[in-house]
């Protein structure tokens, strides 16, 4: 039993997540491409996706996307692999895209970021407008 509360905890410390499965019926992902119109699913629909960890695969959910819920946005590109800055190693991905002009500027800890990293939405969050 020691040995299960060990792995979780180091788990936690490298950002695996054990968490909870997520209790709502997760959308099916659907293939986006760079020019898909897409609606953001609404705040609601995308947390009932989410673990406790405001993840959905790996990919978090951050607060200051959800001024974008329920509005409609064009696919930038697919995210196939990114650096990861935690370890300075490059991930693959696989249903995340960036959607164009939606961008960080900045966290209420850290403050304002000149950096303008784009979010990344997992296609499950999304819904493709014909």
């Amino acid at each position: 039993m020691h040995s299960d509360h060990l792995a979780q905890s180091i788990n936690k410390l490298v950002g695996k997540s054990d968490a909870p499965p997520v209790v709502e019926t997760v959308p099916k992902r659907v293939s986006l491409a760079a020019g898909d119109l897409v609606r953001v699913r609404s705040e609601e629909e995308i947390r009932a996706t989410l673990n406790a960890w405001n993840e959905l695969k790996g990919c978090m959910f951050m607060d200051a996307q959800r001024q974008y819920c329920s509005t409609t946005q064009r696919v930038l590109k697919p995210v196939e692999r990114f650096v990861d800055e935690r370890d300075y190693r490059v991930k693959k991905a696989k249903g995340v895209v960036l959607l164009d002009g939606l961008i960080c500027e900045g966290t209420p800890d850290y403050g304002r970021c000149d950096r303008a990293c784009y979010y990344f939405w997992r296609e499950e969050w999304l819904e493709k407008i014909d």
